[in-house]
């Protein structure tokens, strides 16, 4: 075994020479060609293979073989030659196409980023939209509750003009824990708005205390101020309830004031009348001060009353200081110290006496 391997490579290498010596004047593409066939080699090891007569015949055989297969090239060309028409078409448009495409692989390839970056910004601009139908798609779900979340203010000015203040007050209240529980812009403008209307409100409630009011509607809107929580304490509520009281009571003094002119009042008939219209009024209107001030006030614990009810007697005393002295008629002052007398029991009825002063 080992002798027939050591013969074959002793062949290949004798074959190896043989084709340098065949190809050493061949050029030096096709000299390279035909040393690295595979077929050549196989060649060549057939025709060291064959006897002297085959291998004198072999050329006569190749030529025979070459005039074969040339006359079957010229009969393929000729039978078949449309073909190769249409595949030298075919390959020119394939190259064409090819070209083409070439082309517009590279202007794709150069459009590529610019096609990312539109990408990446409808991306984007989508994703805007898509929030935005998102909000208009809660806000239209909600829309009943929002709606009645922007009448609050209209509502709550209604509710005020028309003095329905409890009402008023719940609206109030529910702002005030809606922006708490949601600080937004739009919660905080309407709150601004019925804070403005609460506002109109107090006002509105103040006006009442200054004008004829009965004691279940004070007690009302003294209920109201209290809710409203505006006072830094409960004496200062009462001493606004008592100032409010008082401009009433001033008003109703100007009006007699105005009834009757300053040199009228000089006169001592006239001077008696002012003075009987004044007790008169500062009778009906310190008790119903007092009564409505201790209905209201049941826990009094200071002497803000009584230190009103002072400085309303001081003022009784000035104006008995400045007119008595125009009345002549003793029937006239005996008649104004009853009515005093009077008031002061009037008063007694509340713990206001004030007869000894006079």
């Amino acid at each position: 075994m080992s002798i027939a391997t050591s013969t074959a490579t002793s062949f290949e290498d004798n074959n190896d020479d043989l084709l340098k010596l065949l190809t050493d004047s061949w050029d030096t593409p096709l000299k390279d060609t035909i040393e690295t066939s595979k077929w050549t080699r196989d060649y060549l090891t057939k025709l060291t293979s064959l006897p002297l007569d085959s291998l004198l015949h072999e050329p006569t055989e190749l030529r025979e073989e070459q005039a074969k297969a040339k006359r079957d090239a010229q009969q393929l060309a000729f039978r078949d030659y449309p073909c190769f028409l249409h595949a030298q078409t075919c390959r020119h448009q394939v190259e064409e196409t090819l070209d083409g495409l070439d082309v517009h692989l590279g202007e794709f390839l150069s459009s590529v980023p610019e096609l990312q970056e539109a990408c990446e910004i409808f991306s984007q601009q989508a994703k805007e939209i898509k929030e935005e139908r998102e909000k208009i798609t809660r806000v239209l779900e909600h829309q009943n509750v929002l709606t009645d979340l922007l009448e609050i203010p209209q509502l709550m000015e209604t509710c005020v003009w028309n003095g329905y203040y409890s009402e008023a007050m719940d609206l109030a209240s529910h702002v005030r824990l809606l922006q708490v529980r949601y600080p937004l812009s739009t919660v905080k403008s309407i709150h601004q708005q019925v804070q403005s209307s609460s506002d109109l409100m107090l006002v509105q409630l103040i006006s009442h205390l200054r004008k004829p009011i009965r004691l279940a509607a004070a007690m009302n809107v003294v209920g109201f101020l209290r809710r409203m929580d505006v006072f830094d304490s409960e004496t200062e509520l009462r001493m606004v309830f008592l100032r409010c009281r008082h401009d009433f009571l001033q008003q109703r003094l100007a009006r007699i004031k105005r009834d009757m002119s300053e040199e009228s009042r000089q006169r001592s008939s006239d001077a008696f009348e002012y003075l009987k219209k004044f007790i008169d009024v500062m009778r009906e209107q310190m008790f119903e001060i007092g009564t409505q001030y201790i209905s209201i006030f049941s826990n009094e614990q200071g002497t803000l009353l009584s230190d009103y009810m002072v400085h309303v007697i001081e003022l009784i005393k000035a104006a008995l200081d400045t007119y008595l002295p125009m009345i002549e008629d003793t029937s006239a002052l005996t008649s104004l110290l009853t009515q005093l007398q009077y008031c002061g029991m009037s008063l007694g009825r509340i713990g206001l006496d004030f007869r000894h002063v006079f």
